[in-house]
């Protein structure tokens, strides 16, 4: 419990300093109460006698804030104010595609956009924020899909988690022979996926690219710099299709009569990849990063093709366009999570694609 407490305490006093290239260091106080009960955070304060508890936790603080949030300033450089609040919008769609089954039924689908509009308030890289559906606000009909995701960035480490889970209509833009000679879409509502993972990213050149700087704006890259990335992946799909959903007329593009289609299994990858930006001028700031992964598969039992072990492929793409402008910021960005089930009978790749536009204000 008490481990459990100092690690809590400390990642609280590092977040306070989050963004701030040194904390500024408070004249010694007679008593030590005094200073907490301002709430005078100073990791750098070697010269107050506190108890040794608070030593122990301010001198691990200066060493995580040493190994994980260190750079080089002529390259990545925090920002003054304290304070940060950012309107932004998230649009994201799921894309299907493939060959299935023994006859190689070619398929082609997506589903509708969904978007959210929200805001977020930070304090030195602590915050809070709430994103709400544009449906639910225009229309008052709610979406049959769902998506929590979050992140924490260092330095040297990011790691990202995601969870999806999707019951909407879906757009068939190619079944068999279907859609083959023209544009047709037929909507689809057979179609369910349940998706949750992770990433964990260790940078190599850790002191002069920062990834935050173009996908979370929380620092300022001054110079151009890249930097190869190595990581893990872990990740779980769950995919139904049931084409007993089609209609009689569409069935007749289904090779057999084979109706449910489903694809569930864990993805335990490494990934190799490279991000790097490019800082065109002082204010600008252009990224483009691409991660592929490379592990194993293992399907579960309930899997169209049964329990067994295979090779996982997945890749993650990202680019990003940032414009600092004294105390506003502004954010457009893309990124793609590309999952591909290939075996001797299935040829199946489905994706999620988001694009981020975030208009930031600090003071």
């Amino acid at each position: 419990m008490k481990r459990l407490m100092l690690i809590l305490l400390t990642l609280v006093v590092v977040g306070m300093c989050w963004g701030q290239e040194q904390c500024d260091t408070i004249a010694a106080s007679k008593n030590w109460k005094d200073e907490i009960k301002r709430l005078h955070i100073d990791i750098n304060d070697t010269i107050t006698q506190y108890p040794k508890f608070i030593k122990t936790v301010y001198s691990t603080a200066r060493w995580v804030k040493k190994a994980l949030y260190t750079y080089d300033t002529a390259y990545v450089e925090g920002f003054d104010n304290k304070w940060r609040f950012t309107l932004k919008t998230n649009n994201w769609f799921d894309t299907y595609t493939g060959h299935l089954g023994d006859k190689k039924m070619s398929i082609g689908m997506s589903s509708n956009i969904t978007t959210k509009f929200g805001a977020h308030i930070s304090y030195k890289g602590i915050g809070l924020g709430y994103m709400l559906n544009l449906k639910d606000v225009f229309t008052g009909g709610r979406l049959d899909n769902r998506r929590w995701d979050g992140s924490i960035n260092t330095s040297r480490i990011s790691v990202e988690w995601y969870y999806t889970k999707d019951r909407s209509d879906i757009n068939i833009h190619r079944l068999g022979s279907f859609g083959k000679n023209r544009w047709r879409t037929y909507t689809f509502q057979g179609l369910s996926r349940e998706a949750y993972g992770a990433y964990i990213y260790y940078f190599f050149n850790h002191s002069h690219y920062c990834q935050s700087a173009a996908y979370g704006i929380s620092r300022h890259q001054r110079r151009s710099a890249g930097s190869f990335i190595l990581g893990l992946h872990a990740n779980h799909q769950d995919i139904s299709m049931d084409f007993d959903w089609l209609s009689e007329e569409m069935k007749q593009y289904l090779p057999d009569s084979l109706r449910d289609y489903r694809f569930t299994y864990r993805d335990y990858s490494v990934l190799v990849g490279y991000g790097y930006s490019w800082v065109p001028h002082r204010r600008w700031l252009v990224n483009v990063t691409a991660i592929p992964c490379l592990g194993l598969r293992h399907s579960h039992p309930t899997n169209m093709e049964g329990d067994k072990w295979m090779l996982s492929t997945n890749i993650r793409f990202k680019i990003a366009l940032v414009l600092n402008r004294k105390k506003w910021s502004y954010g457009l960005n893309f990124i793609s999570d590309g999952h591909w089930y290939r075996s001797s009978r299935n040829s199946f790749f489905n994706s999620s694609q988001d694009i981020n536009i975030s208009v930031g204000f600090r003071l």
